[in-house]
């Protein structure tokens, strides 16, 4: 071997580096010869001392001159190759071990799919696997900075490339795409989609368990990938309830950290680490328990059923994915691991703004002022002698300021100036921050409703872009929050997602607010099972809007079952309270009209638009308030749609209401 010759499999990270060094020098005198062994010689050196303890910042180095040097290369199958597996471990290493870099992280994952992209529409054998490792990585980047919904689309079309990959005949491909579906499993379970998670995570456990008989045995990384996906699924039964089911899954996952142990030591600290950051930790009997009840009972009295016995107060929140990067035994190789309307002249009704901060102040009230017993950043929280989680470090005072600027806020943006609710709101966000550091569970959740809060009269007031920012924001709070105190956490949660969508889709980012919209409508579904009375209106509402985020997106017919379903809902509710609840089922009925209209299905337009005009013709019954405008431009609309397809008297019923709402409506306030 000569000094220029890269060392092969095995070579330590000294030998590669001393060639990498007589690679640079020949490189600068004769680039064309030397500058491509020179990248390969650095994607060796940066992904092997990734590995290391301590050196992640030189590999970020190493792996960043990589990708420039294969960029001064031509644009070769081979180069490009290069460059992007360059990218892809140097996003890896920085997801993993800089926070303040996630951004960075993000942007270098993002490039890394696109270089594979480019080597896919070539043609080139073997981009399509890498693309689908690229795709999981730019997925966690994305969740790293707040974006889950763009996370949760990248990691779904790495999910259906693995899928095409798995070879029938000899199942070769089943292990990535176990991979690929436990990495989906963990993204829907952060997002409130427990019942979907449950299915992807069973799935790649399935695939799991047949290979743990598989000839040659299996490594530290499959094992860990086995156990983490067991975890997971324990972890996501708890949240929905079902803790008798989840029982064998943490017993499994008990098991397996068990054989990593006696197989490797040093291994189990990570799997250790994951267990404590979602507040279970193994015990000396060799279960998974809860620490708030290795906190109330011993281990010492622990029955081995109750030592691999999840916590039954729930954790919802699947966030048990190791990092690939992180994984003992892990190649290094890619591949492994708002007031929206349904479009011009169709006006509709999307009310998500104006009912979601008062819905989560009124179902939450003040911040809570106690930290919960455990915290998912630093593991559990300090205890005092009660076995009570100690309070933080910001007061009651600080708590109480926050509240008081939040409802400053609130109450000028609901009186028509949200221009001047941007100040006590951005001043709630400066103390918010600052309160929310070793605050916990109070200290989040004040961040992430202040965050909401700004959010709605930021939107309001025009600044769009910031607004979407601010509420994304909680969202990510909330989902992280979900696990600590699911009851408290899931409302505002589902409140924060309908935002979310509303704010997507006044960007015109039609298709990307369906996500946060049908994550909604799902956390509020289970809501509305365990307590109807106190949820079924705000389901009834979200399903409205997602109707509307649907209509943006062309899936009318998934609109229409959308909105007959808040329909129902609304019967339901006007029932009971009519007096209540007619301002609502007049907006559902004539969102119905709308559907159908969109449709074509001229002759089913009249009757719910008939039947919306009888209810607002009685004197009796409360006009709505600040949907008048709203619900006059939509009866105006189907008044001229009506008279268009033959229905002369209908058309000049829902335009006289029509007028007489417009004179009604409030003066432009927001």
């Amino acid at each position: 071997m000569t000094e220029y010759e890269v060392p092969g499999p095995g070579a330590s990270p000294d030998e590669i580096e001393r060639v990498v060094v007589s690679l640079r020098r020949a490189a600068g005198t004769d680039p064309d010869r030397y500058l491509p062994e020179l990248g390969h010689g650095l994607l060796r050196l940066g992904s092997l001392i990734a590995t290391e303890p301590g050196r992640l910042d030189e590999a970020v180095d190493v792996l960043e001159e990589a990708a420039a040097v294969y960029r001064r290369l031509p644009e070769e199958h081979l180069h490009l190759a290069g460059l992007g597996i360059a990218l892809q471990r140097k996003a890896l290493a920085l997801g993993f071990g800089f926070a303040e870099r996630y951004e960075e992280a993000r942007e270098t994952a993002r490039e890394a799919v696109e270089v594979w992209r480019r080597l896919v529409a070539r043609g080139v054998e073997g981009s399509r696997a890498e693309l689908a490792g690229a795709l999981l990585v730019l997925g966690g980047r994305l969740a790293d900075t707040g974006h889950h919904h763009e996370a949760l689309d990248r990691i779904t079309e790495a999910v259906e490339i693995r899928r095409l990959l798995v070879d029938r005949t000899d199942g070769t491909g089943r292990t990535e795409l176990a991979s690929a579906l436990q990495e989906l499993g963990v993204k829907l379970g952060e997002m409130g989609r427990q019942d979907e998670a449950v299915v992807h995570l069973r799935l790649a456990l399935a695939v799991y368990r047949e290979t743990a008989g598989a000839a040659g045995g299996r490594t530290v990384g499959d094992l860990g990938e086995h156990a983490m996906a067991a975890f997971a699924v324990g972890r996501t039964l708890i949240g929905l309830g079902r803790t008798d089911e989840a029982r064998p899954y943490f017993a499994e996952a008990a098991a397996l950290h068990a054989e990593i142990g006696a197989r490797e030591p040093a291994a189990v600290a990570f799997f250790d680490h994951v267990f404590a950051r979602h507040g279970y930790r193994v015990t000396y009997k060799g279960g998974i328990l809860a620490w708030e009840k290795i906190r109330s009972a011993p281990e010492t009295t622990s029955s081995p059923e109750t030592a691999t016995g999840p916590d039954t107060t729930g954790h919802p929140d699947t966030s048990a994915r190791p990092d690939p990067a992180a994984r003992p035994g892990a190649p290094g190789t890619p591949g492994t691991v708002g007031g929206a309307s349904e479009g011009p002249g169709t006006p509709d009704r999307d009310d998500t703004a104006d009912r979601a901060a008062s819905a989560s102040a009124a179902r939450t009230g003040p911040t809570p002022r106690t930290a919960p017993a455990a915290s998912d950043e630093d593991g559990p929280a300090p205890t005092g002698p009660t076995g009570r989680a100690a309070p933080g470090p910001a007061g009651p005072a600080a708590f109480e300021r926050i509240d008081h600027l939040n409802a400053h806020g609130l109450a000028l943006a609901h009186s028509g100036r949200p221009g001047l609710a941007v100040e006590p709101l951005t001043e709630a966000l400066a103390l918010a921050r600052a309160a929310a550091v070793g605050s916990g569970l109070a200290g989040s959740l004040s961040l992430a409703r202040t965050l909401h809060n700004l959010g709605l009269v930021q939107a309001w007031s025009g600044r769009r872009a910031e607004a979407l920012e601010a509420v994304d924001e909680a969202v990510h709070l909330y989902r992280r929050r979900l696990g600590t105190a699911p009851g408290t956490v899931r409302p505002l949660l589902a409140d924060s997602a309908d935002s979310l969508g509303s704010r997507l889709a006044g960007l015109g980012r039609h298709r990307d607010a369906l996500a946060p919209a049908t994550e909604a409508v799902a956390l509020f579904r289970q809501l509305a099972h365990a307590d109807p009375d106190a949820y079924r209106g705000e389901l009834a509402r979200v399903l409205n809007n997602l109707s509307i985020r649907l209509c943006d997106a062309d899936r009318h017919v998934e609109a229409l079952a959308a909105t007959e379903e808040s329909l129902e809902l609304h019967r339901l509710l006007h029932r009971d309270d009519p007096e209540a609840h007619l301002p609502g089922l007049a907006h559902a009925l004539t969102n119905l009209a709308l559907r159908r209209a969109r449709l074509g299905r001229h002759e089913a337009v009249a009757a719910p638009t008939a039947e919306a005009v009888h209810l607002l013709r009685q004197p009796t019954r409360p006009h709505p308030g600040n949907d008048v405008t709203g619900l006059a431009e939509s009866l105006a609309w189907l008044g001229w749609y009506l008279r268009r397809n033959g229905h002369p008297d209908a058309a000049r019923d829902a335009e006289r209401t029509a007028r007489r709402l417009r004179r009604r409506a409030p003066k432009p306030g927001r």
